[in-house]
């Protein structure tokens, strides 16, 4: 018998507790994710190389800002000469059920952005503006993220992405999965149909349906978390898991039109 969800538990006689999260250290709300000061994260942002990639794109007079409103609301902004933002980053400190009942201390991905104004493109995937800065600062981003997760104390990163192209970066440059194994297969049997920028137009704007019933997909909003350690992963991502997941695996389920 398969355990549910909620009977799921994390084997505490296996695991390093430092991967949950826990720490004598104490969250200061004043400090960027409860844990660092400004100078810090302006250091972390430059020794990672952010802020040599973005001058390499031709950005040689930016502003950087660091903003700490709480352990729920932490910026990072980077602003172009004329203050448009080519780097925007939001996150949130805080507890997430999602291994069982009891809740895991995850850094909250909830805004993330790029982008090159100075760049023209007739195609843009949904919800942009302007095309983003590059793969080379997504490996950035990717750093970034991670050591913030170990300053803080973190077992690691949530996010719930806005667009099915946003749920694709996650997975490729955050290693993330979604917590629920439907929405994961899902996720997979769109990944199917083709290239990233055609299957999330095709879903974002209508032209997406199920062949058996005719209905219009509509993209489904879901977790998505990557965890520090093989426990946690174990813990979450198990036989139960893959069954499902394997379960609802059809590649023919959608068609674009």
């Amino acid at each position: 018998m398969n355990p549910t969800d909620d009977e799921k538990s994390i084997p505490m006689e296996d695991i390093d507790v430092s991967e949950l999260g826990l720490s004598a250290s104490v969250d200061r709300p004043e400090l960027f994710l409860g844990h660092l000061k400004e100078s810090e994260v302006q250091e972390l942002i430059h020794r990672l190389g952010l802020i040599r990639e973005i001058e390499n794109r031709g950005y040689r007079k930016w502003t950087l800002s660091i903003e700490t409103e709480s352990l729920a609301d932490n910026r990072i902004h980077i602003y172009s000469a004329d203050h448009q933002d080519l780097f925007f980053l939001r996150l949130k400190l805080g507890g997430y059920p999602v291994i069982g009942p009891e809740p895991l201390r995850l850094v909250s991905i909830d805004w993330f952005l790029t982008q090159n104004i100075r760049a023209r493109s007739d195609n843009l995937y949904p919800g942009q503006k302007f095309p983003g800065l590059g793969s080379r600062v997504l490996f950035i981003f990717k750093d970034i993220v991670r050591e913030l997760v170990d300053r803080s104390h973190a077992s690691g990163t949530i996010t719930v992405p806005e667009y099915f192209h946003d749920a694709i970066l996650f997975t490729r440059f955050m290693e993330c999965k979604f917590v629920n194994p439907e929405k994961a297969a899902d996720f997979e049997n769109l990944r199917r149909l083709g290239n990233i920028r055609t299957v999330s137009s095709a879903i974002h704007n209508n032209r997406m349906r199920e062949r058996k019933t005719g209905e219009l997909y509509k993209w489904r909003h879901g977790e998505m978390v990557s965890l520090k350690g093989k426990i946690l992963n174990r813990s979450l991502f198990d036989r139960s898991y893959f069954k499902t997941y394997k379960k609802q695996l059809d590649r023919t389920r959608y068609e674009i039109i």
